[in-house]
């Protein structure tokens, strides 16, 4: 990569300020200033704040989840316009696979940075990835402490994402209880604007159960009442503290009652797994410029039919969620062989 000359004086000059900057004694007029225009800081424009993307994008994307939207619109809002949080805002995403819970806290990184889930205040941790040796928890637990430091020292308003948390080695999630506990500050750094997302297929059985239950009553998702659900999350992981178990089962996170909002995902119905082969064949451009006029319909049928649904006799919810739809979906176009210029 090649500068002019006076980009390359510049960056040297930007450099030396920084070094200097470093020095308590060395206070240099308008630095913080002058260093955001080259890199992400924790004020705008960087930090965004956009609840109307937010609410815009779950109301396009998000299929079948009521309860989602509204609980967190109103607890991200809620906590981020409080000046001083009494602690961090910790919420707990429960359901099966592929109904949403990663792709929603990837919609609220893009709502709340600039640079959307490429944001250095963005964290997001896959317990069988990151985590995945028991014998390395000592190990875990000081990388751990040590991301979660740096980031809220660069900005109080990061965000942590755990995925698979009832895959966590026990004991490691106790290693952040500190920093989303009633503390107002730890070694000067204030934790409480952050926030905190676990992410599991704890109680996923319950939510369906519960679920089916009130379809079968004919009760609309727009009716579920958050409580019902979320008391049915909390029995569950209270009751499975089996020896083998890991993670949130044996968290002291749990039994200080330090999550704000237990959020269950719904299963996907036929008619919302429609709506994401839809929103997936849009990601194709087809050389048949009246596709989705012409032959979209009968193809979205026919591709919701190599779905699996459960309960028997009754094939109504899909027991993948919208997650196997991407390759499902290529796979169908190449069997038709379909014209494709190329993906948007």
């Amino acid at each position: 990569m090649h500068f002019s000359k006076s980009t390359n004086r510049l960056l040297i000059t930007l450099l030396i300020l920084i070094k200097l900057n470093q020095y308590q004694s060395v206070k240099i007029p308008f630095f913080d200033t002058i260093k955001c225009k080259f890199y992400e800081c924790c004020q705008e424009p960087y930090l965004l704040r956009n609840y109307t993307k937010l609410e815009n994008l779950l109301n396009e994307k998000l299929y079948g989840q009521p309860l989602v939207k509204s609980t967190l619109l109103t607890s991200i809002k809620g906590h981020l316009e409080l000046k001083n949080p009494s602690k961090a805002l910790v919420l707990s995403f429960h359901g099966s696979a592929g109904v949403g819970k990663t792709f929603v806290s990837q919609i609220l990184a893009e709502s709340l940075y600039l640079k959307g889930t490429k944001s250095n205040f963005f964290k997001f941790f896959i317990a069988t990835k990151d985590f995945d040796l028991n014998q390395k928890i000592d190990l875990y637990k000081e990388r751990l402490k040590k991301e979660i430091e740096q980031s809220v020292k660069l900005c109080e308003y990061s965000f942590f994402v755990f995925d698979e948390i009832d895959k966590i080695p026990i004991g490691l999630l106790d290693t952040i209880k500190t920093y989303i506990d009633y503390n107002h500050e730890i070694g000067g750094v204030d934790f409480r604007k952050s926030i905190f997302i676990f992410l599991s297929n704890i109680a996923s059985k319950k939510i369906n159960e519960l679920n089916l239950e009130n379809d079968r009553k004919n009760l609309p998702r727009e009716e579920f009442k958050l409580d019902k659900f979320q008391e049915l999350i909390i029995k569950d992981a209270y009751n499975n503290k089996g020896a083998s178990e890991k993670g949130m089962f044996h968290s002291s996170i749990i039994d200080g009652w330090l999550v704000d909002y237990y959020v269950p995902f719904l299963p996907l119905e036929r008619k919302h797994v429609k709506k994401c082969i839809k929103n997936e064949l849009k990601n194709y451009n087809f050389n048949d410029k009246n596709y989705f006029k012409t032959k979209a319909n009968h193809d979205i049928d026919e591709i919701a039919e190599e779905m699996t649904y459960e309960p028997s006799g009754m094939a109504k919810f899909s027991t993948s969620g919208c997650k196997r739809i991407p390759t499902i979906v290529r796979n169908f176009i190449k069997r038709k062989r379909y014209l494709i210029n190329e993906e948007l």
